[in-house]
């Protein structure tokens, strides 16, 4: 081993050895996230999957082609998102060394892999666990099925892991291959008699109630395959690559740890390749449109951000047609779409973030700071009803104008709180202060709640649009709130 890589790993280990205090603030953070965050959630999960109107959801006829859907859609998502931080990472100066030594990269970069690659099976193990023992609990399924059925989540997730590593080490053919997967996935949805030809179709077969089969044991040798090419994918990785990966992952995880999401968000931001030449000012027009043009211009000019912010957009809106029928478990649903249109607004709302850091300044262009952000909120409210519209009208306006208007009020929300996210500023400093309970300090939950307030947001406020004929007063709350939020905000711009 050379010199250079046994003084990386010693600092490394030292690093770690050094700040036990920081060890221990970690588990204790990670501690009161799962007592605050993923306990609640996960009880709400388990509690609409056992209840009558999930289980009716469970064990319809197209659970399985769902499925399958669902399995094709996150493995194209893995190899997109192995294009901008695979599972082969470490920190930046330990990949420098380890990357240009004389040990092979499988050998050098295998621990990350594993865990990252244990991470995703887990996650995928629970929640096909979770679905297989709500439908065994309810009676729907035995208890071999549902055992079949998180065994092969298990399978899906070391797949699922191996793409995501592909992603990193051909990062040219995972756009293609994932185009591919969405493409054929979709072609199975419409075309039941193809599931059993591909792999996303063999998951779908292993659901409890469908024709197992020789589905999980064909998928099982698919992912043994995929395992046998996990060294030599490792090795295939650049070196730019994992530096490139290694130095925007140590930003992003810094900017975490202050609590600034956005700005960790924004480290995996691209660059504008495309449209350079396109005119983004129109001459004499008015002021409305050329904002509009503007922000139309600029966001094509990163088309997988625009492409995947609007087909966000276009899952929430369908999710919140599924939420409207009789017998969905709407509140669930509800908050599903609130967060999927939040995060399709995203790529969609640059100008709003503009806006908001040129808010506090000198006047721009000659007008007044409201002028400019109302300008720049043309442009994604414009988005939400076009999309809107055309999915209620392509599905029919199945439950007539209801999903329609729980759209724009879940858009509206949404566009709110990224207004006011926008302008949330870094992390205030009496957050900071303990603030002891008879459970302990919840000072790392609070700043955790502060750190995604606009998710929180719009997850109550689509649960509460989809229930606003039934029951308008949580939704006047939600919305009293999230514009009061940033209205405050606003006047304390800085």
């Amino acid at each position: 081993m050379t010199r250079p890589v046994r003084l990386a790993l010693r600092i490394w280990r030292d690093r770690g050895q050094r700040s036990p205090g920081d060890r221990a603030f970690a588990v204790y953070l990670a501690a009161m996230l799962t007592l605050t965050v993923v306990a609640p959630i996960a009880r709400a999960a388990w509690l609409g999957i056992v209840s009558p109107d999930g289980i009716a959801m469970l064990t319809s006829d197209a659970s399985a082609h769902v499925t399958s859907l669902i399995v094709a859609t996150v493995w194209a998502s893995s190899l997109i998102l192995g294009r901008d931080r695979g599972p082969a990472v470490r920190p930046q100066f330990l990949t420098h060394a380890l990357a240009t030594s004389s040990i092979p990269r499988s050998v050098a970069f295998l621990g990350p892999v594993l865990r990252s690659g244990v991470g995703v099976v887990l996650l995928t193990t629970a929640a096909s666990g979770a679905i297989g023992a709500g439908l065994v609990s309810a009676g729907s399924a035995d208890l071999l099925a549902g055992v079949t059925f998180a065994v092969t989540g298990a399978v899906v997730g070391t797949i699922t892991a191996v793409l995501w590593l592909m992603g990193q080490a051909l990062p040219r053919a995972a756009v293609v291959t994932a185009a591919g997967i969405i493409t054929l996935g979709s072609v199975s949805m419409a075309i039941p008699s193809t599931m059993a030809l591909t792999p996303w179709g063999w998951a779908g077969l292993a659901y409890p109630g469908a024709d197992v089969g020789g589905a999980l044991i064909a998928l099982t040798a698919v992912s043994i395959a995929f395992i046998a090419c996990t060294p030599t994918l490792i090795n295939r990785v650049r070196l730019s690559v994992l530096i490139d990966q290694a130095s925007r992952w140590d930003q992003a995880t810094g900017h975490a740890t202050a609590m600034s999401l956005d700005a960790a968000v924004s480290v995996y931001r691209p660059l504008p390749r495309v449209g350079r030449t396109l005119r983004a000012i129109p001459r004499r027009a008015p002021l409305p449109l050329t904002f509009f043009v503007r922000d139309a211009v600029g966001a094509s000019r990163t088309p997988g951000r625009l492409i995947a912010g609007t087909t966000a957009l276009v899952l929430a809106t369908l999710v919140v047609v599924l939420a409207s029928a009789p017998g969905a478990p709407s509140v669930f649903l509800g908050a599903v779409a609130g967060i999927a249109m939040f995060a399709g607004l995203g790529p969609l709302t640059d100008g709003i973030r503009h806006a908001a850091n040129v808010a506090a300044g000198l006047p721009l262009y000659g007008l007044s700071d409201e002028s400019l952000l109302a300008n720049h909120l043309v442009f994604p409210a414009i988005a939400i009803a076009v999309v809107g519209m055309s999915v209620c009208a392509a599905t029919g306006f199945a439950g007539g104008p209801a999903p329609l208007a729980s759209t724009l009020v879940t858009g509206a929300l949404s566009l709110i709180a990224r207004a006011g996210g926008a302008l949330k500023g870094p992390l205030p400093v009496t957050l900071l202060t303990p603030i002891p309970t008879p459970m302990g300090d919840i000072g790392a939950a609070a700043r955790a709640v502060w750190a995604v307030d606009g998710v929180v947001l719009t997850a109550l406020g689509g649960a509460a649009a989809i229930m606003m004929f039934a029951a308008p007063v949580p939704l006047i709350v939600v919305c009293a709130v999230t514009i009061g939020i940033g209205v405050a905000r606003w006047r304390y711009r800085r």
